[in-house]
């Protein structure tokens, strides 16, 4: 594999590859973006590129013995730090580990790449401690930080990098990395990395409970409201899963809101466009958005200490058009 090979996000690879020519590569980078769209693979070829043994202009030849031992996370000179094992966060004695070997010459290559991912569980002491090494790094040592949100960082951290934000791959993208299953393909939301992983039994599962919700939500006549309770205190209690059910019913509701809109193209789960459609036509656009929204106000409410019970119960009563008139 080399630059030519990476899929998505070619502006950047494009950009980094340049300042290698010009011999001007920035000693601090941040590659942030969703997780699974290449960020790490993008750093491992940077860390190749700069320590390759038949290197040309802005490349590597991935068949050296440094890019092997890169590769496999085998070379004295390219260090990632990440959270250890039963932690939660990167600690300042792996910082100041890696301070140690600032000014020692490399080993076998011909710079020291240091890769710390995700860079946004620094805690604020290794965070603090970092900047020693971004201010004034020697001359053949670079930094990539890793993160999903730059702004999860220091802003002094952020000051002394350049950033590059990685954006989700298209579906064209995603095709070329050999994904063939269409419904996969969709709900990788442009990342690889989600679409090699996704157990399909298990999400069209857990999408039957939360598609059950919805359905009773949106076609609950008024005589069912304990009905319509019910659903909403069944998804409520689900703990461990509520947070990935909630991020599946803002997926379905868009599904929706695409079929009610007429932009079939736009669905992710196609294979049940048609009881898509049935709930589309069951509902104002006005309704649907109001639910959208709500959706939203519950997810950022997720890390303080909320009644999800209660707010399942608002929602579903937003989504009613009978209950909620008759509340009113």
């Amino acid at each position: 594999m080399q630059f030519d090979s990476f899929i998505g996000n070619r502006k950047i690879i494009g950009r980094l590859r340049t300042k290698l020519v010009e011999g001007r590569f920035p000693q601090g980078l941040i590659f942030s973006g969703p997780e699974g769209v290449g960020k790490r693979t993008c750093a491992l070829m940077i860390a190749k590129a700069l320590n390759c043994e038949n290197a040309q202009a802005a490349d590597f030849c991935d068949a050296c013995s440094s890019c092997r031992k890169i590769g496999s996370g085998m070379h004295c000179d390219v260090t990632t730090i990440s959270v250890e094992e039963d932690a939660t966060q990167i600690k300042i004695a792996q910082v100041r580990q890696l301070l140690r070997l600032l000014d020692l010459q490399p080993l076998e290559g011909r710079n020291k790449v240091f890769i710390i991912d995700p860079a946004d569980l620094l805690n604020p002491e290794a965070a603090n401690a970092l900047l020693k090494g971004l201010e004034e790094p020697p001359e053949n040592t670079f930094f990539i930080l890793i993160t999903v949100n730059v702004h999860e960082l220091l802003l002094t951290v952020r000051s002394r990098c350049q950033v590059y934000n990685f954006t989700p791959l298209t579906l064209d993208e995603i095709r070329r990395h050999g994904i063939s299953d269409e419904l996969t393909i969709r709900w990788s939301q442009g990342s690889i990395g989600r679409a090699r992983d996704l157990d399909m039994a298990r999400l069209k599962s857990d999408r039957e409970i939360v598609m059950d919700f919805l359905d009773t939500v949106i076609t609950a006549r008024e005589e069912q409201f304990q009905d319509l309770l019910g659903v909403s205190a069944e998804f409520g209690r689900s703990k461990q899963d509520f947070e990935s059910r909630m991020a599946m019913l803002t997926v379905l509701m868009a599904d929706v809101l695409y079929a009610k809109e007429g932009a079939p193209q736009k669905i992710v789960n196609i294979d049940i466009r048609e009881r898509l459609q049935k709930l589309a036509d069951r509902s104002s656009v006005d309704r649907l958005l109001r639910m959208g929204e709500f959706i939203r106000f519950i997810e950022s409410s997720l890390k303080s200490n909320v009644n999800r019970q209660m707010l399942m119960d608002v929602l579903a009563i937003t989504g009613n058009e009978t209950t909620a008139a008759w509340l009113l």
